[in-house]
């Protein structure tokens, strides 16, 4: 009698216990997905923080190129105005002289 006792016992939590059993697979499987995805936006996360950094560097580079050049043409053409003043003034030198 304590043995069909035992087995009717077994059974009836077997019966309770299977749909729990089932949803915690359930619910594990999709941690194990959310923890992929987590995974994989991590990565993401890093190859962003990393082609941000090569980006901002190349954007000070080229912005530091460009100042450059700006300020080279400008001493060029202040160096090729202050030519044309200085001949202006000798040329006005000239004909005051005279």
């Amino acid at each position: 009698m304590n043995n069909e006792i035992a087995e009717l016992l077994r059974s009836v939590l077997k019966e309770e216990l299977e749909p729990v059993n089932n949803r915690l697979d359930s619910m594990e499987q999709r941690l194990n997905g959310m923890d992929q995805r987590l995974d994989s936006i991590e990565q993401e996360v890093k190859a962003l923080r990393t082609d941000h950094a090569e980006l901002r560097n190349e954007i000070i580079g080229t912005l530091g190129d460009f100042t450059e050049k700006i300020a080279s043409d400008v001493d060029y053409k202040t160096s090729a105005l202050n030519k044309r003043v200085f001949n202006i003034e000798t040329e006005l030198q000239r004909l005051i002289g005279d």
